[in-house]
């Protein structure tokens, strides 16, 4: 009478080839995600680390009254989504970066 909490093999195994679905293919995606993006540099001036391109060095803005980690070839551009001037590279255009939850100033694909 009690056993409709009992689980079939059947339902066992399902659950189980979910499982490995989603870790090969979490495997699969990672390297491509870590690879995708350079690790962070260490800004002195903010005593942090940023995300920047290589080479990236710090520059002044004044537009923020602070110094920024600006790769070459970047420029003060203006955002219209912060109403604000920040260094991106020529051509930029406003992306959504979903971990600082801002749209910033990327470059053009």
């Amino acid at each position: 009478m009690g056993d409709h909490h009992v689980r079939s093999r059947k339902d066992a195994r399902t659950g189980f080839n979910v499982m490995r679905a989603f870790a090969l293919a979490l495997f699969l995606l990672l390297p491509s995600l870590a690879a995708a993006q350079p690790p962070p540099q260490y800004n002195p001036y903010t005593h942090r680390y940023e995300y920047a391109p290589k080479g990236a060095t710090p520059q002044y803005n004044p537009y923020r009254n602070r110094r920024e980690l600006t790769g070459p070839g970047e420029t003060l551009q203006f955002n219209p989504y912060t109403k604000k001037r920040e260094y991106a590279p020529e051509g930029a255009i406003p992306r959504y970066n979903p971990y600082t939850k801002r749209r910033e100033l990327a470059a053009p694909d």
